[in-house]
């Protein structure tokens, strides 16, 4: 787990060695254990390695690499990146962590390989000198952003794994490509500037994040998970796709007792193989199953020396203790938890802010920013539960999906029930015809009456486009492209989370419920088997949720456990909209600044704001996107507090 930083110029003039330096510098947090600057030229096929900020050798090479290290495997100079193949043409830098990756050590060896250490690094680069790219990205296991350079090929290969669980992002500014883990890197270079993209703007306000390969930031791309982009001298860059989530099987006859017991099995070698360190390792538990499970697997390979780390309030309506202590007893885990105040909710924004390189979309946010630097000083690795959600069908739009083909033809009649049929016509959207957009809209943060309230302008018709092309990738049943898309849209937003807050203290955080093993496991099943569609006027979501996977946790916890309602991590937003601190963010910063941008309507923000109290529970946080977006903009468009964010600081 690391920073990657490079840049490449296509007009071949010579690398600024500086910029590299401070490139890397700028991502110091993702890796203060070691530091390594390489120049190289792919019009040349040569390299040299670069002291740091200083290049004294008069050679003319156009591009660079720097890397900062966390040292998570090898923790000898033995595994210093960038790493380079015994002849020199080959250099990688890797950040992430291959679960597999020993288990190809004897094969190499057998085919020639010495390897000088023992980290997943060097195996990687083993791996493609012995079968290429596509073969090195068919072999392995884990979550990888991969920037590799061979001089003999004279290419730039950018790589990003399966799932997204590792970033990779890149630019153009002028005649240079810019690569790295984080943009932050990017402003380093004089000729990179940060201007809004108003493209994405309408669907970052309805969504809360970008899907694909769009950011907020004008110009700059997120590589997409399961892809590689190429760069060489003879053609133009190209992007290809090496993985894609499988296709469920909705016509495979396994059996519920079957799948149960195949499903404690893959989660139990992929809890295993993920504890695989140098360093201490912990589990980040929030009391939710997802989480709980992993603990207790974890605490059954490890022992003693498995400890969990949580988050709780003092306000008991939003603490999820009382389920993390009866999680920690069950799994007989040391607990350490740490109480988030209203000091941390203002004191946090601006540091979360400047590190998750966009506005901070869900408020728990700060949560996880809190809970990797109270958790930094005990231990260098996370485990956590992310990701099980979209995999295994945890969230009700899942279940409204499977319902809807059955329940519309008798909304008309449902909708003239006393009491329950707005909820049903609310819920179900009769006015939604087409069921791929209904399942999209299902995910919608900010309605269409409040976008158009703050954005009149708003571009509701193009909203939905990039996302239709990602769901009509899937070639299964419905169900099954639901889940898949979540996994390549909103789940990808919430590792990009993870990855950020974590990697602010020097954290690793790894997610086992990913693992490629676990994916083609439960992809193998039909999705009946995961979200129910039973139509009942009866509330039976949280059992028609992740159905397989919380008989999985029957056998551990009780019943109420595992049946409760989704907390999903809420912050006591009200008290601090209530706050004399809020007021004067709001009235200081917030609405003046929205004045002056002009690209949102200040006055519904200030209405809904000013008027907290009289509105329905469900709009706490209707506008708190808009609210961040300024924060947001005032960072990264206006330079406000930018220099003196930047400045690198070493945790734990």
């Amino acid at each position: 787990m690391c920073g990657i930083a490079g840049l490449y110029n296509f007009d071949g003039r010579p690398v600024d060695p500086a910029v590299l330096d401070r490139m890397v510098e700028l991502q110091h947090h993702r890796g203060p254990d070691d530091r390594g600057l390489r120049l190289f030229s792919l019009r040349e096929g040569s390299s040299r390695a670069l002291a740091s900020g200083a290049d004294r050798s008069g050679r003319r090479l156009e591009g660079g690499i720097g890397f900062a290290r966390l040292s998570i495997l090898d923790l000898s100079e033995r595994g210093h990146q960038p790493m380079l193949s015994d002849d020199g043409q080959i250099i990688i830098a890797f950040n992430g962590e291959i679960y597999n990756a020993f288990s190809f050590t004897a094969t190499l060896q057998a085919l020639g390989h010495e390897f000088r250490g023992t980290s997943d690094t060097e195996v990687l680069l083993r791996l493609y000198e012995q079968f290429g790219l596509e073969g090195m990205l068919a072999r392995i296991n884990g979550m990888f952003a991969i920037a590799l350079i061979d001089l003999r090929q004279r290419t730039l290969t950018l790589i990003r794994d399966g799932t997204g669980i590792k970033p990779l992002v890149w630019a153009r500014a002028g005649n240079t490509l810019l690569f790295g883990s984080e943009i932050k890197s990017f402003l380093a270079h004089p000729d990179f500037e940060c201007r809004l993209s108003e493209a994405h703007l309408d669907e970052y306000l309805a969504f809360r994040y970008c899907a694909g390969d769009g950011h907020l930031l004008k110009g700059v791309n997120q590589l997409r998970p399961g892809h590689y982009m190429q760069f060489s001298l003879d053609c133009e860059p190209h992007v290809r796709r090496y993985y894609q989530i499988p296709e469920a099987d909705s016509g495979k006859t396994v059996s519920g007792a079957a799948a149960l017991e195949g499903l404690d099995g893959v989660l139990r070698t992929s809890v295993r193989s993920q504890l695989l360190a140098d360093v201490t390792v912990g589990c980040q538990l929030s009391g939710g199953i997802d989480s709980s499970l992993t603990t207790l697997f974890a605490k059954g390979e490890e022992g003693d020396a498995i400890e969990a780390f949580s988050v709780i309030f003092r306000d008991q309506r939003y603490s999820e203790e009382k389920w993390i202590d009866q999680a920690a007893q069950v799994a007989g885990v040391r607990r350490n938890k740490f109480a988030f105040e209203s000091d941390d909710f203002f004191s946090l924004l601006e540091p979360a802010t400047w590190h998750l390189e966009q506005p901070i979309n869900h408020p728990n946010t700060l949560g996880i920013y809190l809970l990797a630097r109270e958790s930094r000083p005990k231990v260098k690795v996370l485990l956590s539960g992310e990701g099980a959600d979209e995999l295994m069908g945890g969230y009700v739009r899942f279940c409204y999906a499977a319902m809807r083909p059955k329940v519309k033809p008798l909304l008309p009649l449902l909708s003239r029930l006393p009491g329950v049929g707005e909820k049903w016509s609310r819920n179900f959207r009769p006015d939604i015809h087409d069921e791929t957009d209904f399942f999209i809209l299902s995910s919608m943060h900010l309605q269409p009456q409040h976008l158009l309230a703050v954005r009149p302008d708003a571009n509701l018709t193009g909203l939905l486009d990039t996302r239709r092309e990602i769901f009509e990738e899937g070639r299964g049943e419905h169900l099954s492209n639901c889940l898949r898309y979540e996994m390549q849209t909103y789940m990808v937003d919430l590792l990009l989370r993870q990855d950020r807050m974590t990697m602010a203290h020097s954290l690793e955080n790894r997610v086992p419920f990913l693992d490629r093993n676990m994916i083609e496991f439960v992809r193998s099943l039909s999705p009946s088997l995961l979200v129910g569609g039973a139509l009942s006027l009866q509330d039976r979501r949280m059992h028609n949720t992740k159905m397989l996977l919380k008989s999985l946790a029957r056998r551990h916890f009780p019943e109420e456990f595992v049946y409760r309602s989704k907390s999903g991590f809420s912050l006591p937003l009200l008290d601090y909209y209530r706050d004399p601190r809020f007021v004067a963010l709001m009235e200081e910063r917030v609405l003046p600044g929205m004045r002056r941008r002009g690209l949102t309507d200040p006055e519904p923000v200030r209405n809904w704001w000013r008027n907290i109290d009289k509105m329905p529970r469900t709009l706490d946080e209707a506008y708190w996107v808009p609210i961040m977006l300024e924060i947001w903009a005032q960072q990264w468009l206006d330079g406000l507090n930018v220099t003196r964010q930047a400045q690198p600081a070493m945790s734990g």
